[in-house]
C-alpha cells in the first residue's frame, strides 16, 4: 500500500513518530516533534504511553489502550503523505503487535529505535515485548538504532565493553535482522563511537569527542527523529545517519541548563 497523492503546495516533508509522551520534553514525541521542526519536517504522532520523567527519574508509566495506538496510525498514514516513520517506545507486547499489523502494508522507510532503558536506568519496554520487537516489528524495519544495553539485550545480554566490539556487534544483528543496524557507542569511554552497517554489509564508522560535563536524556530519540527526517527529505541512508549524528552532536553541546533554587540563591548571596 502506498499513501494517497494528496498535498499542500509548498509544505515540508512528513513523518510519523510513534512513541511514548515525555512530560518533560527531553525524549519521546516532544524532542521528535523539536527535531522534525528544527529539520524543516512535519511530524505526526501516534502516542503509545504517557510518562511521568525528568532527566534521571522515571516515576509512572501509562500505556495507552492498543485500539487508540492502531487508529492514530492508521488516520495518520491514510490521511498524510508520510515519507518516513520511527518508532520509539513501545512498551508491550499488544502495542508491538498491533503497529507491526498497521505498518505491515506501507512501503515506508522504517527506523525503529528499540526504546528499552531509559537514561535514569527504568525499564521502558517489558521483558517479554524484545520476542515481539524481533519477530513482528523488525523484519518491517530500514534501520534499527540501539545504544549498547539495547544491543546487549538483543544479543542474549553479552556487554559490549570496547570499541573494537562494536562492529562484531552491528554485523551480528544485522545478519539477525536483516536490515541496517547503527550501533550508537557514546556510552563508552573515550571518543563517542557510532557504527553502521547497511543491509548489504557496507560499513560505516564516526568517531567524535566525548562532550564532558553534559547530562542530558532523549539523545536517541532524537538522533533517530533526525535521520527519519532526513530520510523523508529523501537522503541516502549513510548520509541520513551522518546528518542525524552531526544534529545530536551539536545539540548536546548547547543543551539547555536551568540553575535550582538553591542554585539561584547561591548566585544572589
Amino acid at each position: 500500500m502506498e499513501n494517497d497523492s494528496r498535498h499542500v503546495l509548498n509544505a515540508p516533508p512528513v513523518i510519523l513518530t510513534v512513541a511514548g509522551s515525555d512530560c518533560s520534553s527531553g525524549a519521546g514525541l516532544q524532542t521528535d516533534l523539536k527535531t522534525a521542526h528544527n529539520l524543516g519536517v512535519y511530524a505526526l504522532t501516534a502516542v503509545t504511553c504517557v510518562v511521568s520523567e525528568i532527566p534521571g527519574q522515571v516515576r509512572g508509566i501509562q500505556e495507552i489502550e492498543t485500539g487508540l495506538v492502531a487508529d492514530q496510525v492508521r488516520l495518520c498514514l491514510s490521511s498524510f503523505p508520510v515519507k518516513a516513520i520511527k518508532t520509539g517506545m513501545l512498551y508491550s507486547p499488544p502495542i508491538v503487535n498491533v503497529l507491526a499489523a498497521e505498518l505491515y502494508e506501507w512501503k515506508l522507510p522504517l527506523v525503529v529505535d528499540p526504546v528499552m532503558i531509559a537514561t535514569a536506568g527504568t525499564p521502558l519496554m517489558r521483558k517479554e515485548a524484545i520476542e515481539v520487537y524481533e519477530s513482528e516489528l523488525f523484519p518491517l524495519a530500514t534501520l534499527l538504532t540501539p545504544n549498547l544495553d539495547e544491543a546487549a539485550a538483543l544479543l542474549d545480554g553479552a556487554p559490549i565493553t570496547s570499541p573494537d566490539q562494536l562492529k562484531d556487534a552491528a554485523s551480528e544483528m544485522v545478519y539477525r535482522y536483516k536490515c541496517a543496524v547503527l550501533l550508537k557507542g557514546g556510552h563508552l569511554d573515550g571518543v563517542c563511537r557510532d557504527v553502521l552497517i547497511d543491509s548489504e554489509g557496507k560499513t560505516y564508522e564516526w568517531a567524535r569527542p566525548k562532550l564532558q560535563g553534559v547530562y542530558t536524556h532523549g539523545t536517541g530519540c532524537t538522533l533517530s527523529a533526525a535521520i527519519t527526517a532526513s530520510l523523508a527529505k529523501g537522503m541516502p541512508l549513510a548520509l541520513a545517519v551522518e546528518t542525524g549524528l552531526d544534529f545530536v552532536y551539536k545539540a548536546i553541546a548547547n543543551y539547555h541548563r536551568w540553575l535550582t533554587p538553591q542554585q539561584i540563591d547561591a548566585l544572589n548571596v
